[in-house]
């Protein structure tokens, strides 16, 4: 049985997590810090624990965070079963290895105040990396910006219009986020913000250049096939730090 929505939560963050219990509560330490600083109240934090093996989901419950299980091992179906959940106006998909801070949040709800159906903001790596690996997110943001296609890693949306265009589709492993902003510009504004929000750089630091080009190259003969396949993504599956 479902439960009953209510009206007076405004914002549900939704956090999907895959054995994540290295970052899991300093990740909702910074969800914690934004709120108080904005001193909002009407908000839920909500983790998609998917199958974790190990103390993930324990350790949420502690930070306090609703935990709801999973078991997809999709990261796009995750975030379906924590949106599910949820029950605010307002939708944030939060990487469990995104730091949010209180202007990300401010700037994103000042945008969806004004209209927005949905977007996300500009990247940025929360921990020092060489500068070969900062050009893949250099790429990502100007590619992000121009067409106004939001990381999954910070992902917000108006709850009735994630409702509209069906979610995540859950056909894809990765890129589901892409597919979801597609179908958000038929029924309204997708914003990108100008401020950014940090995120790991655990890809780039465990996979090798020639690793990244083989995906890559992969990726741009077999597009549709690689998304679908998630035994072709463990650089997203295969949790390694």
């Amino acid at each position: 049985m479902s439960m009953p929505e209510r009206d007076d939560i405004l914002l549900s963050i939704v956090i999907p997590a895959y054995n994540e219990s290295r970052r899991i509560q300093g990740t909702l330490g910074t969800v914690r810090a934004a709120l108080a600083e904005l001193r909002l109240e009407r908000y839920e934090i909500i983790v998609a624990d998917d199958a974790s093996t190990d103390e993930t989901a324990r350790l949420a419950a502690e930070a306090m965070a609703r935990v709801v299980p999973s078991g997809k091992r999709n990261i796009g179906a995750t975030r379906n079963v924590g949106a599910a959940a949820a029950q605010g106006q307002y939708l944030l998909f939060l990487d469990a290895d995104t730091q949010l801070s209180a202007d990300a949040l401010a700037a994103m709800l000042q945008a969806l105040e004004r209209g927005a159906v949905g977007g996300g903001a500009r990247l940025r790596w929360s921990e020092p990396i060489s500068w070969p690996a900062r050009l893949p997110l250099a790429l990502w943001n100007g590619c992000s910006q121009l067409l106004h296609s939001p990381a999954g890693s910070f992902f917000f949306v108006r709850r009735n219009a994630f409702r509209e265009v069906g979610g995540f589709d859950e056909r894809y492993y990765i890129a589901e986020e892409l597919v979801l902003a597609q179908r958000l510009k038929r029924v309204g504004r997708v914003v990108i913000l100008r401020t950014p929000i940090a995120t790991s750089p655990r890809k780039v630091q465990t996979n090798s250049f020639f690793q990244i080009l083989r995906f890559v190259l992969r990726l741009g003969l077999t597009p549709r096939r690689t998304f679908r396949d998630r035994k072709q993504l463990g650089m997203w599956y295969d949790r390694h730090i």
